[in-house]
């Protein structure tokens, strides 16, 4: 049984109401009669001091606390659970979130969704619609309102897993929009109320019809790998890994370390208490390009986060090209300190057929075409196809930072510099200003043309920015955001996310190669690469052909950690009374025994008050 509407339970007070009119003497009309004999007990009952007498038993009495306690009861809307379809327009909204690949028995959680929302389509009567949402990254409506049974069970047939976590405010909120724009809708979730965001009532649209949640999960047993990183020392290769026991109960097994040919390096096992963690040192690891580590627990129900990749990353040497024709002996001796970076000085200017090199910088000069790779422009002092120079401008203001937070101006003090001129830009697609003195742009960054570029623009003598500690630090930000690939590694990413890929200038083929062995070949001019990746989890390989040979770039991508955590949650929402005031929050079973639905009393309740009402008006005709 549930209460649709108990906010409404001050009604109640109308029971003691009644009660108390019926204790209160009856006011009586004085009249003349002959003798007083047969009238002395009522005498005595209304000469009494007290202004109220003895309850006697009244049928009236009884029958109205009857009507009274009917009408509370259909006002507080009481619901009892049934089998099948109620609404006349059924909402259906399935979770295939990652945690949604959990094992239950036999079936993983999301086929027992799957199973179950077929039987809810089977027990569709006549006149009844249904609306089919998939909860994944992204809400989406696979079929709307719509009684064709062959096309609901066609479109639940078709739903699978992702790995990463669904977005469950926005699948409820659209859930709820359309409950609130269809009369007579219902929603019933089927899922295991597991995900990183947490449902916040504020946050969710109140739901003014029912609201069912079928939990589709009971395991909460579940050991992963939380963390694998692999770096070069002088020692070798060492392994660190980190195993979460995210169960109620102790976890034993097994894990072991391959290397790139499967090749097995290490073993160990492990033990560990319920809701911890332990953590394994690897030493001198075989040489390989990436290495894979496999967990094996006794008792597991989610194994999609027993495998992970790491690859170890040793920073590299760029190649760079600084190009000067006055001479900055403050730029040249920066960029030999700050970096991994093998500089070489040009003597003339280079054009677009220039070899590649990872970095460009350009001082005081302004090429007419961009040659390959990553550029540095520093006191842009003339106007070109790309580059809109409007001419220079006496600043009377101190630079201030327009964007603080940006990587490349993480602790770069700005206060104590002091810029004379500056070179005025127009506007640039792709580029954003960083750094500004009244309305004159001194440092911008962006993609231009495939290429990262960083303008700082003004003239490093017309300023004292070289005489602060201010400036190392600041080209240090620069030249590792310009040379990605020699300065970090392609950070773990998880299916779906938006990933940037550094890529070698100068490379002739690139190929990117997915776990599942399919390829793709990259035709992007570009030293970086954004893509959407897809949902598989695993090892992407990419290769460059180079001058010298081919050069291959690995990364990972692994389900989102906060989906290794599969104990099974209730999901609650904002239900409205009849008012459409927002009431209170309603969590409802987490039983997965039948295709359940509810059904309110309230109409049946005040049909019998109703009824009552009658009767009681019948009584009272009759005098009783």
């Amino acid at each position: 049984m549930q209460w649709m509407g108990l906010g409404n339970l001050w009604f109640a007070l109308i029971i003691p109401a009644i009660i108390v009119l019926y204790l209160l003497k009856r006011k009586v009309e004085d009249r003349v009669i002959p003798s007083t004999l047969l009238w002395q007990r009522t005498m005595q009952n209304w000469e009494a001091v007290k202004p109220w007498e003895r309850l006697r038993r009244n049928l009236l009495l009884l029958l109205q606390l009857l009507a009274a306690c009917l009408l509370v009861l259909a006002l507080i809307r009481p619901a009892v659970l049934t089998e099948g379809i109620t609404s006349d327009h059924t909402i259906i909204v399935v979770d295939t979130s990652g945690s949604m690949m959990a094992k239950e028995g036999n079936e993983t959680r999301l086929e027992r969704a799957v199973s179950q929302a077929k039987a809810l389509v089977e027990k569709l009567g006549s006149g009844q619609t249904m609306t089919l949402i998939e909860a994944g990254r992204e809400p989406n409506v696979l079929v709307s309102k719509s009684a064709d049974k062959e096309l609901l069970l066609q479109a639940i047939e078709k739903l699978a897993p992702f790995s990463g976590t669904s977005d469950q405010i926005a699948a409820l909120s659209l859930a709820g929009a359309i409950a609130e724009n269809e009369p007579g809708s219902g929603v019933v979730w089927m899922g295991d109320g597991s995900g990183e965001r947490k449902l916040d009532g504020g946050s969710v649209p109140a739901f003014s019809g029912s609201f069912q949640f079928m939990q589709m999960g009971s395991t909460r047993e579940n050991a992963a790998i939380g963390v694998f990183v692999t770096q070069p020392t002088e020692k070798g290769i060492e392994g660190l890994l980190r195993v979460d026991n995210h169960g109620s109960m102790p976890a034993k097994g097994k894990v072991t370390v391959f290397d790139e040919q499967d090749k097995l390096l290490d073993t160990d096992s492990f033990a560990i208490g319920a809701g911890s963690s332990q953590t394994f040192s690897f030493q001198k690891l075989a040489v390989s390009s990436v290495y894979r580590a496999v967990i094996e627990p006794e008792q597991d129900g989610l194994s999609q986060d027993n495998v992970m990749w790491s690859v170890p990353f040793a920073a590299g040497k760029g190649k760079a090209v600084l190009y000067s024709p006055e001479g900055n002996r403050f730029l040249h001796q920066v960029l030999q300190t700050v970096g991994s970076l093998e500089v070489e000085t040009a003597q003339q200017a280079p054009d677009a057929a220039a070899p590649a090199r990872d970095l460009w910088v350009f001082d005081g000069v302004v090429p007419d075409k961009l040659p390959k790779g990553n550029i540095l422009l520093i006191a842009p002092n003339k106007k070109s196809e790309w580059l809109p120079l409007a001419g220079e401008k006496e600043l009377d203001q101190q630079p201030r930072p327009v964007t603080p937070d940006d990587p490349l101006l993480k602790h770069v003090d700005w206060r104590d510099v002091h810029v004379a001129k500056g070179y005025v830009l127009d506007e640039m697609p792709g580029m954003k200003s960083l750094v500004r003195a009244g309305d004159v742009d001194l440092v911008r960054a962006g993609i231009m043309d495939g290429r990262r570029m960083v303008i700082i623009g003004f003239d490093l003598h017309a300023s004292d920015f070289p005489l602060r500690p201010a400036f190392p630090i600041f080209m240090q930000n620069v030249v590792n955001w310009l040379s990605p690939g020699q300065t970090a590694p392609i950070p773990l990413a998880h299916p779906g996310e938006v990933l940037t890929i550094p890529l070698s200038p100068g490379a002739t083929t690139r190929t990117l190669t997915y776990p599942n062995g399919h390829q793709q070949s990259l035709t992007e001019d570009a030293t970086s690469k954004t893509m959407q990746l897809p949902e598989l989890t695993g090892l992407y390989r990419l290769d460059e052909g180079m001058d010298t040979g081919t050069k291959s770039t690995y990364f990972t991508v692994q389900m989102n950690e906060e989906e290794s955590n599969i104990t099974p949650k209730s999901v609650s929402v904002v239900q409205k009374n009849v008012e459409g005031q927002k009431e209170r929050e309603e969590a409802t079973a987490t039983d997965t025994t039948g295709a359940l639905g509810t059904k309110e009393l309230t109409y049946w309740l005040a049909a019998f008050a109703l009824l009552v009402l009658l009767v009681e008006w019948r009584v009272y005709q009759r005098g009783y």
